[in-house]
């Protein structure tokens, strides 16, 4: 780097002398040996088609010295930058580079692309967020998400994992040390600044500023991943050529989705690059601004049946449909039936499920239980079944009014899509901490028995609404387990009059017929053997603490690398439980990793816990790090960061 520092990265590149284009892709998840098998699989692919591909660790994570202390600092967006400059001078590239990757990969790239390298031509960039804040595993609506803690102990524990010192050489242990020295968990300052403030605005890319790039962006998304909302508005406001790809897949690479159908999306982002960076005519300026998987929900929420759709975006002249109460539980068009004087009673009562599931954030469609959200405190109100398919794509809004018993809560929307036997399947959830009701920049507290507006954004979905199915919304006062609960306990009551639900409906009118997309081909293979992970019970995490709660243990993982001679076992847990009847939570990660070989063995364990109080988070950590059977670091420490407005 220009500075001195030193940058790992793992290169790719196709035979031949010749110059070629460069993907660069940048991360902080270990590339050499933890995400290897993954990243062999798609990124080595780029080489055959024509591109070298540089995976970079960004400073202070894998094989790059330096230290990591939060997300898309300007370091990180200058090395960046530098990194591009580079790949443009070394004989093996012709002087293009494009971005590509998703989540953090994604992040990076957008907020580097407002740097305007001049070698930087095009991106290829999925389930990205303009604005953390608003969309990332942080809140949604400003209200507090519950696995936040999950996410701040991932990096807890990798950042406490050493370099390999067959990659990083020597020196390797003092590296490790100080990374184990510097390592706080990130939760600490993101509690720190519950508003949308200048923390977060120095972190997030601006859509409108005047200099806003306009390099050609390939987006996609799942709709089962948060980030299709936040990839569609990055969308509609893009300045240069962009086209949108989103399916039914969770947050993952869409040719390895579970979620099926899978696209071959390599396929697609080389019709993109090869266009922008060699020129071919290879049509991608004719496929239309969206394409998007509209699919019809089974009782599990899998949307594998449907329909790829065609429409512009943003869908300026798509028609919304808008429903209203027309009665006790009832949800239609005002103009068909007369409006309601009645109130909903949302009165909060979470209770903490036996077990927790893989989606913590209520991104993917799911089966819905109607009682266990009426014994909640829930309103549910239906629409009468459909008479024709309708179909529903892009961001529903809610605006209604709504008076609080006390100066807080949280206002939480989920619709739900109901078969003729009354099974329901949750689509999208929205909500609102009432904080936030008037800007996200300036919370303040709503007035207890006063009339307010409120406008919740449900997150971004589609699908087709079956005839015969009904519609249903629910409303609720809390959203435990996925989202913090409210200190204040506040009841809320919302007018039927004044409430409006708006679906967007697709916009089918344009010149593009129905898109046909590939199944994913054949992926490399990586040079990766299966080991059997430590057994759990023999050896256990480190312990939470946590009373009463309900738990996930995120999937073991345990390889062979022949390419580095190692073994790597990673596992770890996940746990929420409730006190002061509701009103306060404790949320827990406990992980392990371990990496060796004959003459290497480290192990690393972490723990945090985070636990509310009516006037700080307690934030308690501990990292316990050995190396050859030998403990070389052990530290735990506690900080209490002071409660406002979540």
């Amino acid at each position: 780097m220009p500075d001195g520092r030193s940058l790992s990265a793992h290169l790719w590149r196709p035979t031949g002398a010749e110059p070629v284009p460069a993907i660069l892709e940048v991360r902080p998840y270990r590339g050499y040996d933890l995400f290897r098998p993954l990243e062999e699989q798609y990124l080595g692919a780029w080489a055959s088609h024509g591109y070298a591909v540089l995976a970079l660790d960004i400073a202070g994570s894998g094989q790059s010295s330096g230290l990591l202390a939060d997300e898309y600092l300007p370091r990180e967006i200058d090395d960046a930058v530098a990194v591009i400059e580079w790949c443009a001078r070394q004989a093996w590239c012709d002087g293009q580079v494009a971005m590509s990757g998703m989540s953090w990969s994604a992040f990076t790239a957008l907020r580097v692309s407002a740097r305007r390298p001049p070698a930087l031509r095009a991106l290829v960039l999925g389930g990205v967020s303009e604005d953390g804040w608003r969309t990332d595993i942080h809140n949604l609506g400003g209200a507090l998400y519950a696995a936040r803690v999950d996410w701040a102990g991932v990096m807890l524990s990798l950042n406490a994992l050493p370099p390999d010192p067959l990659e990083f050489g020597e020196g390797w242990k003092d590296q490790w040390l100080a990374r184990l020295a510097a390592n706080r968990p990130w939760i600490e300052p993101w509690l720190a600044h519950p508003a949308r403030g200048a923390y977060w605005a120095d972190k997030a890319f601006s859509l409108d500023a005047p200099d806003a790039p306009d390099l050609p962006l390939l987006l996609y998304a799942g709709w089962a991943d948060k980030y299709a909302t936040s990839v569609l508005r990055i969308a509609a406001a893009w300045r240069g050529p962009v086209r949108t790809l989103i399916g039914p897949w969770e947050h993952t690479v869409p040719s390895f989705a579970r979620r099926r159908p899978r696209i071959d999306f390599l396929g697609e982002a080389l019709r993109w690059c090869d266009h922008w960076l060699k020129g071919a005519d290879t049509g991608v300026l004719d496929d239309p601004p969206l394409r998007a998987w509209l699919g019809e929900p089974d009782e599990q929420g899998l949307t594998g049946t449907g329909r790829w759709a065609a429409s512009s975006w943003p869908a300026l002249s798509a028609p919304a449909w808008t429903l209203s109460m027309t009665g006790e539980g009832r949800l239609g068009e005002v103009e068909d039936q007369p409006g309601w004087d009645g109130r909903l009673s949302l009165n909060p009562a979470p209770k903490t499920p036996p077990a927790l599931g893989v989606d913590r954030y209520e991104d993917a469609p799911g089966s819905f239980d109607f009682a266990g959200a009426e014994e909640s405190g829930a309103s549910i109100v239906l629409t009468d079944p459909m008479t024709d398919d309708v179909e529903i794509c892009g961001l529903p809004v809610l605006r209604c009014q709504a008076v609080t018993s006390s100066p807080g809560g949280q206002l939480v929307a989920r619709l739900v899509d109901v078969d003729p036997h009354g099974r329901a399947v949750r689509m999208t959830t929205g909500a609102l901490n009432l904080m936030f009701r008037e800007s996200f920049r300036r919370p303040s507290a709503p007035p207890a028995n006063t009339p307010m507006e409120l406008k919740v954004e449900l997150q971004a979905t589609a699908w087709r609404l079956k005839r015969g199915h009904r519609l249903g919304l629910v409303l609720s006062a809390d959203g435990w387990p996925n989202l913090w609960p409210d200190p204040t306990a506040a009841r809320i009551e919302i007018p039927a009059r004044g409430l409006a639900l708006t679906l967007p409906l697709i916009e089918v009118t344009g010149p593009w017929p129905s898109p046909v997309l590939a199944e994913p081909g054949k992926a490399l293979r990586a040079d990766v053997a299966e080991l059997k992970w430590i057994d759990p019970d023999r050896e256990p995490l480190l312990p939470s603490g946590l009373p009463a709660f309900a738990a996930y243990d995120s999937r073991s993982a345990a390889h062979h690398l022949p390419a580095t001679g190692t073994d790597y076992f990673s596992a770890a847990r996940f746990e929420l439980s409730l006190s002061d009847d509701g009103r306060q939570a404790t949320s827990a990660r406990m992980s392990r990793t371990v990496f060796q070989r004959p003459d290497w063995r480290v192990r690393v364990e972490t723990r945090l816990v985070v636990a509310s109080t009516p006037t700080v988070f307690e934030v308690q950590w501990t990292v316990r790090a050995e190396h050859d059977g030998v403990v070389v670091y052990d530290h735990s420490d506690a900080v209490e960061v002071p409660r406002s407005v979540v």
